[in-house]
């Protein structure tokens, strides 16, 4: 009675390699996909860290620079403030917390195109 179950069983023997090997490729793409997600990761978690350092160091300058610029203008005299206020923009903070911010982001700059020579020479 079996014997007419042979032909399946063998068919289905044979059918089973495709899983296999579908399992194999798909084990090993995803081992290329781990890969490179991880040297993505890397390179991702560098530059937000950069990206983040420039910006702290924006928002200290403007702080540090606006404390400096309250603090002077707590103790000097009344006629000092009146007379900056006529020559010094309200909006200096911003424009020296700029321009500090610009020099800290072109430190980076060189800073970055140097490593990345250095990198391809070998160094």
């Amino acid at each position: 009675m079996p014997a007419f179950l042979l032909p399946i069983i063998t068919g289905a023997a044979s059918m089973m390699r495709f899983p296999a090997l579908i399992a194999f490729f798909a084990g090993l793409f995803g081992q290329v996909i781990a890969f490179f997600a991880k040297y993505l990761t890397t390179k991702v978690a560098m530059q937000l860290t950069i990206v983040t350092a420039v910006s702290g160091l924006t928002l200290a300058v403007f702080a540090a620079i606006k404390a400096l610029i309250l603090a002077i203008s707590v103790v000097a005299p009344e006629g000092l403030i009146h007379g900056a206020s006529l020559v010094i923009p309200d909006n200096a903070a911003v424009c020296l917390s700029s321009i500090v911010s610009a020099h800290a982001v072109r430190y980076v700059w060189v800073w970055k195109v140097y490593f990345i020579e250095s990198f391809a020479q070998g160094r």
